[in-house]
This record gives structure tokens, sequence and C-alpha cells, in this order.
């Protein structure tokens, strides 16, 4: 009888146990389910109650920390990317960065946070401008402050990106 190394959930192998294996093999794949079952929700120790409604309310709000988009760019390409499709470089410091979806009432509750990235940290006064925003896009001007107090202009090498949704703690 082959019977597949389990750990979680995932690992169970729907096409196990074969029909051509022992009958007093059995219990060695009720323990694999069991294992499975425990290991995946060590911390569950009474019903779980939620509908398939709920579940995927609950699920939806706490993936990725309320964070609905994020990338980091080094200055030519995206290094990583999430909920993000391109980011276009407007010249001056500024940037677009594109959703891959449409983040719909993003004026109401999502917040931009955007950490720029320099060559040679210096520690000039780094500026980010936020200079448009809708569903589909956002565009921002990085600039640095030279030690006079004048604009130092944009030779950063890219930044990360971070779009936060704002509503903690939605009910599902």
């Amino acid at each position: 009888m082959a019977v597949e190394p389990v750990n979680y959930i995932n690992d169970l192998d729907p096409k196990y146990p074969l029909g051509g294996d022992s009958i007093s093999d059995g219990d060695d794949h009720i323990r694999n389910i069991k294992r499975a079952i425990k290991d995946t929700f060590p911390n569950v120790d009474g019903p779980v109650d939620l509908t398939t409604a709920e579940f995927g309310a609950l699920k939806s709000s706490l993936s990725n920390g309320g964070i609905v988009a994020s990338c980091k760019y080094n200055g030519s390409q995206i290094m990583y990317k999430e909920g993000v499709t391109t980011v276009q470089d407007l010249g001056g410091g500024g940037y677009r960065v594109n959703f891959d979806s449409a983040i719909t009432d993003f004026n109401d509750h999502y917040a931009p946070i955007i950490t720029p990235f320099w060559s040679v940290p210096d520690l000039r006064p780094t500026l980010v401008s936020l200079t448009g925003f809708n569903e589909n896009w956002v565009e921002f001007i990085i600039t640095r402050i030279n030690a006079d107090g004048t604009n130092g202009g944009a030779e950063g090498n890219g930044f990360s990106l971070l779009i936060v949704d704002m509503i903690t703690n939605p009910t599902p």
C-alpha cells in the first residue's frame, strides 16, 4: 500500500488509498487525515461555524494585512509587485503606478505609502508629493531638498509603494 507523506491538508492526495491497497493499512490513511487536519488548524479547539460568505469576507479582510496593492521599483524595473501591473517613469522624479484591477472607493479609505530609495544616502530630506490618483493608478513626484532648502532634483533610484485599506476589522 502506498501511503503518501502528509503534514497539512494540501499534502493529501485524493487518489489514495488505491483500490488494490490492503484494508489492514487503512488505519495509516486515517491517521494521515487526522494529522493533516490537526496540523493545518492547530489552534482550533471548538466548532468553526462560519458560513461560506462569512469565511470569504474574513479571508478577504485578512489577506495581505490590509494591503491591497504593493510594489518595489528599482528605477528601471519592478522587483516585486502585488496588485500592480506597471510603473511608468514620467520624468523629473514623477511616477505612475498602474493597478491590475480597479480599487473602488480609492479616495474614501485607501492610503498610498511611498518610500523612496537613493543610491547615495546623504541624509538630505526627501519629499513625496501625491499628484493624482483614481481607482486605476496613483501618480507622485519624489524630490530631494538641498542643504540650502532649494529643490535638489529627483535623482532617486526607485521606491516602494503600499496601498493600504484604512478600514480595520471589517465585520464578515
